[in-house]
């Protein structure tokens, strides 16, 4: 875990506007029953807790489970206490049954919720006073301590691990400290945490937030809805194409999924359908543009090709990637991918037409001091930047750099992903800035192709080069346990 990822946390934000802001209230009245917080319950008791909140119908349509000691198989992670949709439609919890050994291991494909429970000395956070005596200078939110790093590199943790596992705009979660808590939501820009509240002798903001919870909709839970799963017909077809691509010989069913990607220079606003198994390439870190490379079938053409979603930069200067390939093309420019289209995506598939578009954004770094809105609840300068989802299709599918057959076909390759982007910049005044082996691919041709142009930039005459900004590490003890 890196010290930036520490300066991504976004508050305290008051509970009241947090739940007006991110969880639209219910149109049923929530029950009038009081839950019993007991002592244990507050002493790191999740059964208790999950008993108190099961027997209260306070949410009907959600399954809590304790996964204290449960950790999934893929990334070895357990919350203490996992939070499933218990609808129909949500295939997880009905596929097993409650009294089955399944049942209480962690799943975080299928998990909608998690909520960890603290010590009451373990919250993570500056006070509101300490934050406001260094505020112009203050970047982190998080206390100054090994403890509040493991802590914070733990919730990291799995918040990554859910954004990974699923198809995710943004996610919320749950920390208890002892008697009391904070509220948090996730997204690729950063962490929005609201203040701390008395969640066991006042908890009308904890069963608020539930009961909200309980009837969000999958697109305010956070879900990417362009993302489904895949007709039997239409699998049958992807995979027998899917085989002939090296290394996906074994796919299967279960592996597919149906991506939609929106053509932004359409009329009106083009929605194609794209079939893949998991991704062949990712980026692990929950924060920042967060590629995913996949390897796809087309349903309309019955073609594979390369879809690549990953969150751009929405900044003043920086163009969509779509729109590089568009003017590389226009200028002719050699060795590089076959452009087929791109776009934002929408934040519903309904969602698509150009008159009404709405893309998947982040929201984070709209509760920023200063910004609109004032915000003066949040010190300081946390290190977040805005992003808007976005997908893209190359219709050239190379192979990676270090497939090379003979140190010849290695040169030239470097030659041509080298001669690119000199091209780049000498006729449409775009340069590069991330050559790297990485993203040289070695073509059907055995021509080098240079690929993701996505932090490319005009090059301005005149223009005075910005200072580097290096990472800075802290270690910090497995954030698992």
């Amino acid at each position: 875990m890196t010290f930036d990822a520490c300066e991504k946390f976004v508050g305290p934000m008051p509970v009241h506007t947090f739940l007006a802001e991110f969880l639209p209230k219910a149109r049923e009245s929530r029950p009038t029953n009081q839950i019993l917080f007991t002592h244990s319950t507050v002493s790191k008791n999740e059964n208790e807790f999950i008993k108190a909140i099961e027997t209260s119908g306070l949410c009907p349509k959600l399954k809590f489970v304790n996964t204290t000691s449960s950790p999934d198989g893929e990334y070895r992670l357990k919350p203490d206490i996992s939070i499933y949709s218990n609808l129909p439609n949500h295939s997880y919890w009905h596929e097993h049954s409650a009294g089955s050994k399944k049942a209480k291991l962690l799943n975080w494909r299928a998990v909608d919720l998690w909520v960890e429970n603290k010590g009451k000395d373990e919250d993570i956070f500056l006070s509101l006073e300490e934050m406001r005596k260094d505020e112009n200078n203050l970047e982190s939110h998080v206390q100054w301590t090994q403890a509040a790093y493991k802590t914070c590199g733990q919730l990291i943790a799995y918040a990554s691990a859910l954004h990974r596992a699923q198809f995710r705009v943004f996610s919320f979660s749950v920390v208890l400290f002892g008697d009391t808590g904070r509220l948090f939501r996730w997204d690729r820009s950063g962490v929005i945490y609201t203040e701390l509240f008395k969640w066991a002798a006042e908890p009308d903001t904890l069963f608020e937030f539930f009961w909200r919870f309980n009837f969000l909709s999958d697109v305010d839970r956070g879900f990417d809805t362009t993302v489904t799963s895949v007709p039997d017909d239409e699998a049958e077809a992807a995979i027998c194409k899917l085989k002939t691509y090296e290394g996906l010989e074994k796919v299967r069913k279960a592996d597919l999924h149906k991506l939609l990607v929106r053509d932004d220079h359409a009329i009106d606003g083009e929605l194609r359908s794209f079939i893949t198994p998991g991704a062949v390439w990712y980026t692990e870190s929950l924060f920042g543009r967060s590629t995913f490379g996949y390897i796809a079938y087309e349903v309309a053409s019955a073609n594979l090709v390369y879809v690549k979603d990953f969150w751009r930069t929405n900044l003043p200067g920086i163009q969509k990637e779509g729109d590089v390939y568009r003017e590389l093309h226009a200028a002719q420019v050699a060795h590089i991918a076959k452009f087929g289209m791109g776009g934002d995506v929408p934040l519903s598939p309904k969602d698509s037409n150009v008159t009404l578009f709405t893309p998947q954004r982040t929201r984070t770094q709209d509760y920023l001091q200063g910004s609109e809105g004032g915000h003066n609840w949040c010190p300081g300068r946390p290190a977040v930047n805005p992003f808007v989802h976005y997908r893209l299709v190359l219709e050239t599918l190379g192979r990676p750099l270090n497939t090379f057959r003979s140190t010849r076909q290695l040169c030239e390759v470097i030659r041509d992903a080298i001669y690119s982007p000199l091209c780049g910049v000498r006729e449409d005044w775009n340069v590069h800035r991330d050559v790297s082996a990485g993203n040289i691919l070695i073509g059907e041709d055995g021509c080098g192709i240079l690929i993701d142009w996505d932090l490319s930039k005009r090059v301005t005459k005149g223009g005075r080069r910005r200072d580097n900004i290096h990472a800075r590490y802290v270690r910090v003890t497995d954030p698992r346990y």
